[in-house]
C-alpha cells in the first residue's frame, strides 16, 4: 500500500514538473511549428470528415503515441511526416486524446489519430473557408481544431431585447 502510494506520488510529481506556463506551452508548438516544412505547416486538419463539396480519397488511416506521459503536440510532427509521406493533403477525423495505457493506473500517453486524404482536384478555397485549420494554428495556439473553427473569433453577445412592456415591472 505504501509502495502504492509513494508511486502514485511520484507520478503525480513528475507531470507536474513537466507541465510548464502557459506562455511556454505556446513558445513550444511555436518552436515545433518552426521544425516543420512549410508544407507540414499548412497541411489542413479537419476535425471530422472532408467538406461534402471537395471530392477526394482516403490514403491512410494514422495513429501517432507516446509511450509515457506528455503533449499531444510533442507528436504532430510525427502526424505530419506519416501525412507528407503517404502525399496527403489534408487530415480528416483528427483526434487528440489522453488514454491509459496497459496498465491504467499508472500510465497515461499522449494519442493523436487522423485519416489522411488526398483532393480529386486542387481547392478553389482556404483550408480555414472550407472549415479545416491549419497544423501551424494549432501548433501556436495549443488548442484542437475544434476549438479554432468553433471560437476562431470571440462571439457576440445576444441582443438585448428593447421592448419596454417587458422590462416594466409588474
Amino acid at each position: 500500500m505504501k509502495q502504492s502510494v509513494l508511486t502514485v506520488a511520484l507520478v503525480l510529481a513528475s507531470a507536474a514538473a513537466q507541465a510548464g506556463s502557459p506562455e511556454q506551452e505556446l513558445a513550444d508548438g511555436k518552436r515545433i511549428a518552426a521544425s516543420l516544412s512549410q508544407e507540414g505547416r499548412d497541411l489542413c486538419v479537419f476535425d471530422n470528415g472532408a467538406p461534402s463539396d471537395m471530392p477526394h480519397q482516403k490514403l491512410q488511416q494514422l495513429k501517432v503515441a507516446k509511450g509515457t506521459y506528455g503533449g499531444v503536440k510533442e507528436l504532430l510532427p510525427s502526424l505530419v511526416q506519416q501525412a507528407l509521406a503517404n502525399k496527403a493533403d489534408a487530415l480528416v477525423d483528427y483526434n487528440s486524446s489522453q488514454r491509459f495505457g496497459f496498465w491504467p493506473w499508472r500510465v497515461v500517453r499522449p494519442v493523436v489519430t487522423a485519416t489522411a486524404i488526398r483532393w480529386n482536384e486542387a481547392p478553389r478555397k482556404s483550408c480555414e473557408a472550407m472549415g479545416g485549420v491549419r497544423m501551424e494554428a494549432i501548433l501556436t495556439t495549443n488548442k484542437s481544431p475544434e476549438a479554432l473553427a468553433q471560437g476562431g473569433a470571440p462571439q457576440a453577445p445576444a441582443p438585448v431585447a428593447t421592448d419596454p412592456a417587458a422590462s416594466a415591472p409588474q
